[in-house]
């Protein structure tokens, strides 16, 4: 009787010990179950986040291609409104359950509310046809720099593109970049995207992040008087009480840019008389306007647009956003960087 108890003892903990070794694999099984089901959704949510992102992007590219392309490719009051200023085509773009928009926030000194619409390239000062005195202007309007402050910072930008002949006299950049802890060589060429400047002597991020709404590096130089702001307009040389004066007559009664009622110069050679319209301009304000268009540096036209679309998975509370650059001539997105 007492080996057959015993006997039955060892069965029963021996059961136990399988029983115990299963429940161990159970629980192992199930964990790595979880993991791989995990791991399939978070693929399908960055997958299905790249697919609107991209769904987002093109559609106002090819919203924008449309209405240029119904405009002749000419920035009327029409394409102003519409790309500038469209809730009903940007504010909700869909794709399933998942949703993005295309909008931005103007820079300071402006109206600072999202507006949904993408912003025009020519609205900026290009650090690739600049010179130094429009640009530390810029450099004091934007970043509340001194005036030897800006000066430096500007040669920096200039240093960076130019090369040979072009290169800054009596300026030495390159015992700096080749000092570094992490020592690199100066570009000598072009900017080729708005984050080298992070790699310039004398500038921050929190610099940088200030900037980047007002300079580009696409277009041909040339400052849309239509949507530039007054950080902009000022740093062409014109005078604050100028700059005032060509904003109010840009904006119309309701003071808004992008709306019906908004005044789109056409010609440069009629801005000033364009402006006597709205608001009367002195004689030496005329003159300021006409001495920065002889400069060459004035348009009424646009053809690169920054596109910044947000978008949000149904299923999670966290955003992701791109920002492209398209260019309506070319028809195609020239610029991607998602964040």
């Amino acid at each position: 009787m007492r080996i057959r108890k015993a006997q039955t003892g060892m069965v029963l903990i021996l059961a136990l010990w399988v029983l115990g070794i299963l429940t161990i694999l159970a629980v192992s099984v199930a964990a790595g179950i979880r993991q791989k089901i995990f791991l399939v959704a978070r693929l399908d949510e960055r997958s299905r986040m790249e697919y609107l992102l991209q769904a987002a992007v093109k559609k106002a590219a090819g919203y924008i291609h449309q209405e240029m392309e119904v405009s002749n490719f000419v920035f009327t009051p029409a394409v102003k409104m519409n790309l500038l200023n469209n809730t009903n085509e940007l504010s909700n773009i869909t794709l399933g359950r998942d949703t993005a928009g295309v909008g931005y926030i103007l820079p300071s000194g402006s109206d600072a509310s999202l507006h949904w619409g993408v912003v025009d390239e020519e609205s900026k000062i290009n650090l690739n046809k600049t010179d130094q005195l429009t640009l530390t202007n810029l450099l004091i309007n934007v970043l509340a720099l001194n005036d030897e402050d800006a000066s430096k910072l500007a040669l920096s930008l200039l240093d960076w593109r130019q090369y040979g002949e072009g290169e800054v006299s009596g300026f030495f950049s390159d015992d700096y970049y080749s000092n570094l802890q992490y020592p690199y060589p100066k570009k000598n060429a072009d900017y080729e995207s708005l984050d080298e400047i992070l790699l310039v002597k004398g500038m921050n991020k929190q610099m940088y992040n200030k900037l980047i709404n007002y300079v580009t590096i696409y277009g041909d130089g040339t400052v849309n008087i239509n949507t530039a702001s007054k950080e902009v307009l000022e740093a062409l040389g014109l005078p604050e009480a100028v700059v005032d004066k060509i904003l109010t007559a840009r904006r119309g009664k309701d003071g808004i840019d992008g709306t019906p009622d908004d005044l789109v110069f056409l010609k440069t050679f009629e801005i000033t008389s364009d402006i006597n319209s709205v608001v009367q301009l002195t004689l030496d304000e005329a003159r300021a306007i006409d001495a920065v268009n002889m400069r060459g540096l004035l348009t009424t036209d646009s053809f690169y647009f920054t596109i910044e679309a947000t978008g949000k998975i149904a299923s999670r509370s966290t955003l992701k956003s791109v920002r492209a650059v398209y260019s309506s001539r070319e028809d195609k997105i020239i610029y991607w960087n998602e964040r």
